[in-house]
């Protein structure tokens, strides 16, 4: 009896456990538990694919394959339901009242736990589908551990035999900056890194290639996972190149709205105008003064080639050659300010039509960014621009302050406003290096909401591998500037990349970011790495005319430049790009002594830190800070004796100058080790493609001016 007894209390606890263990709360995928995912075939390719890469990162981190369902009878077990709040699908199987404040959002979407029966829902709804798309993204990095940069990092996620998800009921805003998206601009390691992704018609040293469609598909999903909404995908794209036009077609693919280089209006560079009119063996110049009927037939069979990809925003103004003046293109434009404004008004205006018609919409997304001479037409209020485009103010430092037309222009009411915010800026630089802390974007963009300037933000983010934090947390931004916090920015990198040594890591990064010199009243970094490579270039220019006895001659040209310079709204509105250019070199000298006096105390912090770290997170630790903390430092040191050099030659002290050109030559070791460690496994030929920086020239050309000092001697 006793015995029988037991068998009936075992039954019962079954009972108790199984009914326990399948009503739980918990959301579990497992071998065990069957669990389906239920999306509408009415979404678009994008949320689609977004739901592919939750299939893909759940059996990367359980070897786990869920099946995808389109009809909510064929979801069995557990189930994540995937939709859009418009979709009749949805609004069948889920609570309306649940997901009401859902309608008309933007981009706004919210993932939580409900019953069917003994099954549970993890349920990921969005206001409109990009909305769906973002709440996968964000599940899966805030939920899951999935690193949305991971292509770039190497962060893989967490291998478990089993996840186990406690409920979950958590509401998204909508983001600050309504447009938030990349500029991939000066990409000259993005080109080169892969085998090419097709040749470019370009008569420009820096874009021989197309960047390899593979990498172009893991930029725009590091894009969506970081909940970025914008891209533009290339310097002078030509969408008349097949293989550049497949840039678009990838980027479009993946719900990014997709727009143009400032120096593109709808969608024509001077490259492209160039081959357009080859093709029918003409050359015409470069003009919409001189050739204006030219140019409106060439941006008008551009406009059409652009009009079939879905949310473009459509860039218009008028820019030259390399993002030059349109004067410096025709020397027979008029002289005066007003009259080159008018020009560039008439231009928008004539490109707006354009638009319109070939688009068949009265009211199309339109930007123009007011870059170098458009942003002092603009303050000067000589620019006239159409209502209803979005007018993009930029930075000028880079990074660290707006052009004063941001701060002078009384908003309009006819005009929307956005930023447009360098972290890698062409020639000063960063380029290779990163330099600008989260606390100093988030000051202007702060400034930006402050001004109701937040319709539209893009990032100058290069070849991307650089700037991963910058990336993180300017989303973190512009989703939300009031939870952000700057102070503790740099400390949540550290904790969340580097859990072996937080505390060490953020020291390393603190004294990192801290080492920068500024000068000038504005407080402005004045030796980034493209701005040393300027000022080293100037310095071995000037040591190579001594050596012909070229100095007087050098003075006057320089003296007229200079008084060109003041004279011209380009480079007037440019002078904060490099403001340690006209540095006296005793003080430019101080200046980097100090830099590199910094540098190599963060490089101390770094190697310490390095000690603690294993795996994955000593491989990013090396590449994002170490290797680059290498590369500034050797630069500095070329930098330095560069100048020790030139200060001997002034006193035709001809041993010491070749005594350190010789040691400036050592300093490229240095460099070269900094590649190394940023170029290891996959990231092999990441530097191959090193033609902005160009470290080799540099070595090359202080090569030159050593053998020109000993055959002086």
């Amino acid at each position: 009896m006793k015995h029988k007894l037991n068998r009936v209390l075992l039954v019962i606890v079954g009972l108790i456990f199984f009914q326990c263990t399948t009503t739980s709360d918990e959301f579990v995928i497992s071998g065990e538990v069957t669990t389906s995912i239920f999306i509408s075939s009415n979404e678009p390719e994008y949320v689609q694919l977004a739901a592919k890469d939750l299939i893909d990162d759940i059996e990367l981190i359980t070897g786990i394959t869920l099946k995808t369902v389109t009809y909510m009878e064929e979801c069995k077990g557990n189930c994540i339901v995937i939709g859009t709040v418009g979709d009749s699908d949805i609004r069948n199987i889920i609570d309306i009242e649940k997901i009401s404040a859902l309608e008309g959002a933007w981009e706004k979407f919210v993932i939580f736990s409900s019953k069917e029966g003994r099954n549970n829902r993890l349920n990921i709804i969005g206001g409109n589908p990009r909305g769906t798309m973002f709440g996968i993204y964000y599940f899966l990095e805030k939920e899951l551990g999935v690193d949305p940069l991971k292509y770039w990092t190497g962060y893989e996620p967490e291998k478990r035999e089993k996840i186990i998800l406690q409920p979950i009921d958590y509401k998204s805003v909508e983001p600050d900056f309504k447009f938030r998206g990349w500029f991939i601009n000066d990409e000259d390691l993005l080109t080169e890194f892969k085998d090419s992704g097709g040749i470019r018609k370009i008569d420009y040293p820096y874009y021989g290639q197309v960047t390899n469609p593979v990498l172009i598909r893991e930029v725009a999903k590091a894009a969506v996972r970081l909940r970025y909404n914008l891209i533009i995908p290339a310097s002078f794209l030509d969408i008349r190149n097949p293989a550049e036009e497949r840039l678009i077609k990838e980027v479009s693919k993946r719900g990014l709205f997709i727009s143009m280089h400032h120096i593109e209006p709808v969608g024509v560079s001077a490259f492209g105008y160039q081959n357009y009119w080859k093709e029918k063996e003409k050359n015409p110049l470069f003009s919409f003064y001189s050739e204006k009927e030219k140019l409106i037939e060439t941006w008008t069979d551009y406009a059409k080639r652009w009009a079939i990809y879905p949310d473009v925003i459509w860039q218009i103004g008028l820019r030259g050659i390399a993002d030059r003046p349109m004067w410096q293109a025709d020397p027979g434009v008029p002289q005066s300010d007003e009259e080159r404004a008018a020009i560039i008004s008439d231009a928008m205006k004539v490109q707006k039509e354009i638009i319109m018609n070939v688009t068949g919409n009265q009211n199309p997304l339109m930007s123009t960014t007011l870059w170098a001479e458009g942003a002092f037409f603009h303050q000067e209020g000589l620019l006239k621009i159409p209502d209803n485009v979005m007018i993009i103010f930029a930075d000028n430092s880079p990074g660290y302050v707006w052009q004063s037309d941001f701060y002078d222009t009384e908003r309009s009411e006819n005009n929307k406003y956005g930023i447009y915010y360098h972290y890698q800026l062409w020639g000063a630089g960063p380029h290779l290096a990163q330099a600008i802390p989260p606390s100093k974007p988030f000051q202007l963009f702060k400034e930006a909401m402050d001004r109701n300037t937040n319709e539209y933000a893009i990032l100058n983010v290069s070849n991307i591998r650089e700037f991963p934090l910058a990336l993180q947390t300017s989303s973190d931004m512009f989703w939300n500037m009031d939870s952000f916090e700057p102070s503790e920015a740099l400390k949540a990198w550290c904790a969340n990349r580097f859990s072996d040594a937080p505390e060490e890591t953020y020291a390393a990064y603190s004294q990192y970011f801290d080492s920068y010199q500024k000068v000038g009243n504005k407080q402005i970094p004045g030796f980034l790495d493209g701005q040393q490579r300027i000022k080293g270039l100037s310095i071995l220019g000037q040591l190579n005319e001594l050596l012909v006895d070229g100095h007087a001659q050098r003075e006057e040209q320089a003296k007229q430049t200079k008084s060109i310079k003041v004279k011209d709204a380009f480079h007037l509105s440019l002078s904060d790009t490099n403001p340690a250019g006209g540095l006296p070199l005793d003080e430019s000298l101080e200046k980097v002594n100090l830099q590199l006096a910094g540098f190599e105390k963060a490089k101390s912090l770094a190697v310490s830190a390095d000690s603690k770290l294993a795996g994955m997170e000593k491989d990013f630790f090396e590449s994002n800070l170490i290797g680059q903390v290498d590369i500034v430092i050797g630069l500095g040191q070329w930098l330095e004796n560069c100048i020790y050099a030139k200060q001997a030659a002034d006193n035709r002290d001809w041993e010491t100058t070749r005594q350190h050109l010789r040691t400036a030559l050592n300093a490229f070791e240095v460099i070269d080790s900094g590649k190394q460690k940023a170029s290891k496994g996959k990231w092999k030929n990441w530097y191959r493609g090193d033609k902005k920086m160009n470290i080799n020239a540099l070595k090359e050309r202080t090569k030159e001016v050593l053998k020109s000092v000993g055959e002086k001697m």
